[in-house]
């Protein structure tokens, strides 16, 4: 049987000492790395590196080694370079195609073998709200969002972008950098739009069901494109989260996921709000979620992704779910249901 491998996103980032330790103190194999900014921001020297395109070689190994002393393991990178031109077309896009692969010759150099690029709209994570502090089990508080409150949201400066237009470009991006990622042994990963209804501030948000995932796969058939599946955003849509996870998984295309669940979904009255991983008001069946990712052969990481704020709990940088009591009691619920599906057969 597979062996499940766990990561924790705790505030202050991945590459924090006393992070690392308490993940290898709470029995993590595995760290979801952030890219070289955050890296640098530890030594207080961010300088010009929000701006670059290429991801350097030497900061790449840097990175896995401070995470391998610890005795942690970095292949995935929940991050990438910068790819908003490709994605909606803008001058410059030609060049910025060029950047992305350079820096997918350097992860692979480095042996970091899957990378999830940020193919959602700008500002995607104000919009993704629309109510920070909304009471859950005893007090604690955790995101929600409701279309209703959402969807007259104003436009960005980009105006319209249609549907036809965000397909295109998405296209034109993995037609582009797909066989770069190929040579190099780099797998490109994609997450759900989150929210996952359409249009938010005038964008097409093209990536809001099963069937939408299955038609990006389609766009360019390579085991060098999966997802990465945030099982939080799948419940969300509505969908039946076990047998997605058996969709996707048994064509190996779940390349690390996120375990979340919540209650409602973006096509309800009222919305959806993020819960206790445990909650049987969430509508996902916990159990049955990890059950379909060790029949599917899952080999990834998995990280508990967002959880409520509980007493004593602080926000990190404004990061909604990044807690740090919520995150390690979802932790300790996810390898409580590892061990009775282990120990149960």
């Amino acid at each position: 049987m597979v062996k499940m491998r766990f990561a924790v996103s705790l505030p202050g980032g991945p590459y924090k000492t006393e992070n690392l330790r308490l993940s290898k103190q709470l029995g993590c194999t595995d760290v979801i790395g952030s890219g070289p900014r955050a890296f640098h921001s530890l030594y207080g020297d961010a300088r010009n590196v929000e701006d670059s395109e290429i991801w350097a070689f030497g900061d790449l190994i840097r990175m896995k080694r401070r995470v391998e002393d610890i005795g942690l393991r970095l292949d995935v990178f929940e991050d990438g370079p910068n790819i908003e031109k490709i994605i909606y077309n803008l001058p410059g896009s030609e060049e910025q195609m060029e950047n992305f692969c350079k820096s997918l010759e350097n992860l692979g150099a480095a042996g970091i073998r899957t990378i999830k690029p940020q193919h959602m709209p700008p500002g995607w994570n104000q919009i993704m709200t629309t109510s920070a502090f909304k009471p859950t089990r005893g007090g604690a508080t955790s995101r929600a969002f409701d279309y209703e409150l959402a969807k007259n949201a104003p436009l960005t400066a980009y105006g319209h972008v249609s549907e036809d237009q965000m397909w295109n470009n998405l296209g034109l991006f993995l037609k582009g950098v797909l066989p770069t990622a190929e040579a190099a042994g780099v797998r490109i990963s994609l997450h759900p739009d989150d929210s996952p209804i359409s249009p938010l501030e005038g964008f097409a948000r093209i990536l809001r069901s099963v069937e939408a995932f299955d038609r990006m796969l389609a766009i360019y058939p390579s085991p060098n494109i999966g997802l990465n599946f945030c099982q939080g955003c799948f419940a969300e849509m509505g969908v039946d989260v076990p047998a997605a996870i058996r969709h996707f998984g048994k064509k190996q295309k779940i390349f690390f996921a996120h375990f979340r669940n919540v209650k409602g979904s973006v096509h309800e009255p009222g919305g959806f709000q993020e819960v206790f991983h445990d909650d049987p008001s969430g509508r996902v069946d916990m159990f049955e979620a990890m059950k379909a990712y060790y029949e599917v052969g899952f080999e990834g990481p998995m990280r508990p992704d967002h959880a409520p704020a509980v007493e004593g709990d602080k926000r990190y940088g404004g990061h909604l779910g990044y807690h740090m009591l919520g995150k390690i009691l979802a932790f300790g619920y996810m390898k409580g249901l590892t061990e009775s599906i282990e120990k149960t057969g």
